[in-house]
């Protein structure tokens, strides 16, 4: 069966009620230190130099400056800046590798970063620090910093150069968000600093943290006063849009942390709802339903911003110009009952409602796949399948943040089948060891037996899961077909006697059973094929049974098991 949300899974369940309270996720007592690689170049450097008068450089974007006082240098020195990748957590712009690291200077220079309000929208001034990386790659809080908010700046003092950032103490996640009317987003907040930490800012020298979720006690409550709802605390709440774009878009969400120094210190994330008619994503479920008063063929889930239902009169879904049931109208999601196969089982999607309309195309793959497992030298024995997939869904886009995929994974479409078609074939080997003599195995040929496609739920036959990915389908494949492979085993002893045994085998997908296949679109656009592929070639996977080798005779790499598929062309190109 399909893994499907529960609370949609039965429409009896009133919307208002879909999500469960956010549970509040505990602080991680023992969070690492920060250990990172250095940050590659990532500008031009610049070097200038500089002697026991002073003087100042600035690096060639003018976001850091270095003022080295008289005294500091006790004679001429050569000082570089190069700008390189940041790799602090959350950290902004670019870090900058000063040079020579050796350098000890005799008085404190001072480090200036220029920050830029749009960059550090998911804190606040009074919540950046600055950082240096040591030999070992570990970070570490510099001294605290000076904050100018006029002009934009924090400032430390060293008496050491190596790669310097700045980054966010505190932090929420996201700082802001578009989402569809009636979507659901989780918020957090993210630290960096130890979790004994006390106050902010942290002394020099005390580690960089990876980020973590910090403990209650430095938060305050979560604030909004849209339209929608939040429910949460502590350092993680869950947000619900409304089911209509409100009159104040965006619409703020915050929490506050709590500092010794005066003053409040809020995190603000900005959810802006869109408000034009559109469809961002489509997704089948492939699972037919009959149960709990519910009966479709297949279920096709439309993601996007719809507005309120605005009655059956007034709004409609069409595939290929075909109407089709809607099962449930939502401001950011609707259901709809469609066939499995059939003139408008895929194709454009148009839904309307009033006056507005929006199309997208659901497309349709139909995937040949082979399975061959090599049983003797040479392949005079080997089992063969052949499948043959079809697969529906949307190859333009993915599911965008705040919206809740209704299908987690699905079964197989119905008319997906197992072909087993192989020519009769047949193998001898002779032993002189232990068992002495000559061992022969026959195979009878198979014409075209159709295993067909069951639900997950069902035993034997051809099952799979199918799960959505932004660029194609991840599919994990059960096969089973028993006594179809009539097997004829025979034995000559070296010396007398022997058997004759005709033995009927089943024939499986052997060494990918549940292992994850990825299909892969070819471009992200809705008219995208199926790119061919080929899973990793297994060796050493079995003999036909009855075959006896000594031992000295096998040879791992004539027994193989291969599955690879050709490449699908959407239906419609």
């Amino acid at each position: 069966m399909t893994k499907i949300n529960r609370w949609l899974s039965f429409f009896l369940i009133p919307l208002a009620f879909a999500c469960s309270k956010t549970d509040t996720l505990s602080p991680v007592p023992n969070a690492d230190p920060l250990v990172t690689e250095s940050g590659a170049p990532n500008g031009t450097a610049v070097t200038k130099t500089i002697g026991a008068a002073g003087g100042a450089i600035t690096s060639p974007d003018g976001d850091l400056s270095i003022i080295i006082p008289a005294g500091a240098l006790a004679g001429d020195q050569e000082i570089t800046v190069q700008p390189v990748v940041n790799k602090l957590p959350e950290g902004y712009g670019k870090a900058y590798r000063l040079t020579p690291h050796e350098i000890k200077f005799l008085k404190p220079v001072t480090i200036r970063f220029r920050y830029d309000e749009d960059s550090i929208k998911n804190t606040v001034p009074e919540l950046l620090g600055v950082a240096y990386q040591d030999q070992s790659g570990k970070w570490f809080h510099a001294a605290e910093p000076a904050l100018d908010k006029e002009n934009h700046t924090l400032s430390v003092s060293t008496t050491h150069f190596s790669d310097w950032g700045f980054f966010p103490y505190f932090y929420i996640d996201p700082s802001e968000a578009l989402v569809d009317p009636g979507a659901q987003l989780d918020l957090r907040v993210m630290a960096t600093v130890p979790d004994d930490y006390g106050d902010i800012p942290q002394p020099e020298g005390s580690p960089v943290m990876q980020p973590y979720h910090p403990g209650n006690e430095y938060l305050g409550a979560w604030s909004y006063a849209g339209a929608g709802s939040l429910e949460g605390q502590g350092n993680k709440t869950h947000y619900h849009a409304p089911n209509s774009a409100p009159k104040v878009n965006p619409e703020a969400v915050s929490v506050a942390v709590k500092m010794k120094r005066k003053g409040q210190f809020l995190l603000v994330s900005n959810i802006t709802i869109r408000t034009e008619f559109h469809i961002d994503y489509m997704q089948v479920n492939e699972t037919e339903v009959h149960t709990g008063g519910l009966d479709y063929p297949s279920r096709l889930w439309i993601y996007g911003s719809f507005g309120e239902d605005p009655g059956k009169s007034k709004r409609s879904v069409k595939i290929n110009n075909v109407a089709v049931t809607v099962a449930l109208w939502t401001p950011g999601m609707i259901a709809c009952d469609i066939p499995a196969s059939g003139p408008y089982a895929s194709g454009m999607v148009e839904v309307a409602s009033e006056a507005a309309a929006a199309t997208k195309l659901l497309n349709e793959w139909l995937v040949d796949m082979y399975y061959d497992k090599v049983e003797s030298p040479g392949g005079a024995l080997t089992k063969k399948v052949k499948l043959v997939l079809r697969f529906r869904g949307d190859a333009e886009g993915f599911f965008r943040q705040g919206q809740v995929p209704m299908v987690n994974e699905t079964n197989f479409h119905q008319s997906c089948v197992g072909i087993i078609d192989m020519p009769a074939g047949g193998y001898t080997s002779h032993t002189t060891m232990d068992g002495c003599g000559d061992y022969t195995v026959n195979w009878d040929a198979i014409h075209e037996i159709k295993v067909e496609r069951k639900k997950n739920t069902e035993a034997g036959g051809l099952s799979g899961r199918v799960v959505n990915k932004p660029d194609g389908f991840d599919i994990k494949i059960r096969f089973i077909a028993e006594d179809v492979l009539m097997s004829h085993r025979k034995f000559v002893d070296c010396h007398s006697g022997g058997s004759n045994d005709h033995v009927p085998e089943a024939i499986e997908i052997q060494g990918f059973h549940e292992t994850i296949i990825p299909l892969r679109f070819s471009q992200s656009d809705g008219k995208a094929s199926i790119k061919a592929g080929e899973m990793p070639l297994k060796t050493g996977t079995g003999m036909a049974a009855g075959l006896y080798f000594d031992f000295p005779d096998y040879v791992p790499d004539n027994f193989t098991t291969r599955l690879h598929w050709d490449e699908a062309l959407p239906k419609y190109e």
